[in-house]
């Protein structure tokens, strides 16, 4: 579990900041994109203090 937690973590973080540039910065549109809802995304974004 610490090794998905590791990997996700590397993985995640810039995956969200790719999409949300992509998006330029349109929370709705990259959460739709990734198949999140909109308050999953806002929750990662806070996690990775991407917000």
């Amino acid at each position: 579990e610490e090794l998905y937690k590791m990997f996700v973590g590397e993985v995640e973080r810039p995956l969200l900041e790719s999409v949300m540039e992509y998006c330029n910065g349109n929370q709705t549109k990259a959460a739709r994109y990734l198949g999140l809802n909109r308050g999953t995304l806002r929750k990662k974004l806070k996690l990775y203090s991407l917000n």
